[in-house]
C-alpha cells in the first residue's frame, strides 16, 4: 500500500513539471532573504533588498531613529545593497539595531565600535626652518563619540613623516615613518596641545638641511577616501596673523614672523622694544648703581665708606673720632682716658699725679698733705702707716 501512495506522488511531480515545461513556465527560485549586518568600523549593510529605497535610517531599541547616508549598488537584477557610511552607529558596548528601510525594519546586532578611518583626519598647519632648527605644526582631528569613552590620536609616533630636502640643488627625499627611517631624519621631538576636539602637535628637528616641503600621512587608510594625508611647501619663516603666533623676539609682518632689531639700551618684550631701566650707573640717582638685569640698584658700601655719587670712599676720622653708621662720630673719652687711634685708652700717670682733660698733672697738695696713689693723704695718717 504504501509503495503505491509513493508511486503516485512521484507520478504527480512528474506530471505538475510537465505541466510547467509545456505551458512555458519554469519553478520559482525561493526568494533571497533580506539581511542586515553591522560592522565594528560603525558601517552596516542591508542586502538582497528589492528596490532603492528613499531613506535609510537607524536606531537602538527602545531609541529614536537617525537618518543615515550610505551607498547603494545592484548585487544581481533586482536586488540591492546598502552600505552605511562609517561611524552611523557608534556604541562603545554594542547592542541591538533596527535599520528602517523606507517603512521596512530589519533587526541587526552590532558589536562595540572599535576604529573608523573617519574618526581623524590631518593638516599641516605649517613648516619652517629657524638656523638649524626645523619646526612643522599639525593637526590631527578626532571625534568625540562619547560622553566617557573618546577616541584620541594618542601616538604621532604612528604617523609617518616625509621631508624633501634641497641638497646641492637636487631633490631629496627624507622618510620617518613606523616602517622606515632615513639615517638623517631619526632624531625627532615631538610635543602636543591637547584640546577638545584635536591634538596639535609641533614637530623639532635639529638639521643644517634645506627643507622645501614637508609631509603627514597615515598609512593604515585609505587615502583617496579619507583626508589622512597633507604636505605643505616650507618658509624660511613660519605664516603668521597676529603678533601673537610669533616668538617674544619677532612681530608678524605682512604675514611673516620677522626679527625685532632694537636700539642700544632696549630689550624685546611681547613683541616690541621697551627701554632697560639703566645701561650706565649715570642713569641711576645717587647712590645707586647699573646692576643685575640693566636696573638700578643700592650701593653698597664698606664699613669704613661713605656713598659718594655712584661709589664709595674711604672715611677719614680723626684720632678721636670712630666710624659710625657710615660717618665719623666722636669719641667722647673719660677724663682718664686720652683718643689713641681712633680709642679711648687709659692714662698711665705717676703715683703723685692725677689725669685731667686727658693729660697728667702734679698733684697740689695743701699744708701737712702728700701725695699718694694719685691723690692727698693727710701727713701724719701717711707717716703712721709707715710707722706699722
Amino acid at each position: 500500500m504504501k509503495k503505491e501512495v509513493a508511486a503516485d506522488l512521484f507520478f504527480l511531480a512528474v506530471a505538475l513539471v510537465i505541466f510547467a515545461v509545456l505551458v512555458g513556465g519554469q519553478v520559482p527560485a525561493p526568494k533571497p532573504v533580506v539581511e542586515a549586518k553591522c560592522h565594528d568600523t560603525g558601517s552596516f549593510s542591508v542586502s538582497n533588498l528589492e528596490d532603492r529605497a528613499k531613506s535609510v535610517a537607524v536606531k537602538k531599541s527602545g531609541g529614536s531613529s537617525s537618518a543615515v547616508s550610505g551607498s547603494w549598488r545592484e548585487m544581481s537584477t533586482g536586488l540591492y545593497k546598502f552600505t552605511s557610511d562609517d561611524m552611523a552607529v557608534v556604541d562603545v558596548k554594542g547592542g541591538y539595531y533596527t535599520a528602517v528601510v523606507d517603512k521596512k525594519s530589519y533587526g541587526m546586532t552590532c558589536p562595540a565600535f572599535e576604529f573608523s578611518c573617519k574618526l581623524i583626519n590631518i593638516t599641516v598647519n605649517s613648516c619652517y626652518k629657524r638656523n638649524d632648527s626645523f619646526v612643522a605644526k599639525y593637526t590631527a582631528y578626532s571625534y568625540r563619540y562619547d560622553k566617557k569613552n573618546e577616541f584620541r590620536f594618542e601616538k604621532p609616533f604612528m604617523l609617518g613623516y616625509e621631508a624633501v630636502a634641497n641638497v646641492d640643488g637636487r631633490k631629496k627625499e627624507l622618510e620617518h615613518s613606523p616602517i622606515a627611517v632615513s639615517p638623517e631624519f631619526k632624531t625627532i621631538n615631538i610635543s602636543r596641545i591637547k584640546m577638545v576636539g584635536s591634538n596639535t602637535y609641533t614637530l623639532r628637528w635639529t638639521t643644517p638641511l634645506n627643507i622645501t616641503k614637508f609631509v603627514v600621512r597615515y598609512d593604515d587608510c585609505e587615502t583617496a577616501k579619507y583626508a589622512f594625508y597633507d604636505s605643505f611647501e616650507c618658509t624660511d619663516r613660519p605664516f603668521c596673523a597676529r603678533d601673537g603666533d610669533c616668538l617674544q623676539s619677532e612681530r608678524c609682518d605682512d604675514n611673516r614672523c620677522i626679527p625685532i632689531s632694537c636700539a642700544a639700551c632696549q630689550y624685546v618684550a611681547n613683541h616690541t622694544c621697551a627701554d632697560y631701566d639703566c645701561c650706565t650707573d649715570n642713569d641711576c640717582d645717587e647712590g645707586f648703581v647699573c646692576g643685575t638685569g640693566s636696573r638700578c640698584e643700592p650701593l653698597s658700601c664698606g664699613f669704613n665708606e661713605y656713598v659718594s655719587g655712584h661709589g664709595c670712599e674711604p672715611l677719614e676720622c680723626g684720632e678721636d673720632e670712630y666710624v659710625f653708621n657710615g660717618s665719623c662720630s666722636k669719641l667722647n673719652c673719660a677724663q682718664d682716658e686720652l683718643a689713641i687711634n681712633h680709642a679711648c685708652k687709659k692714662i698711665e700717670c705717676q703715683d703723685s699725679e692725677v689725669a685731667r682733660d686727658g693729660v697728667c698733672q702734679k698733684l697740689k697738695c695743701g699744708f701737712l698733705k702728700k701725695a699718694k696713689n694719685h691723690g692727698c693723704v693727710s701727713f701724719f695718717s701717711f707717716k703712721a702707716g709707715r710707722n706699722t
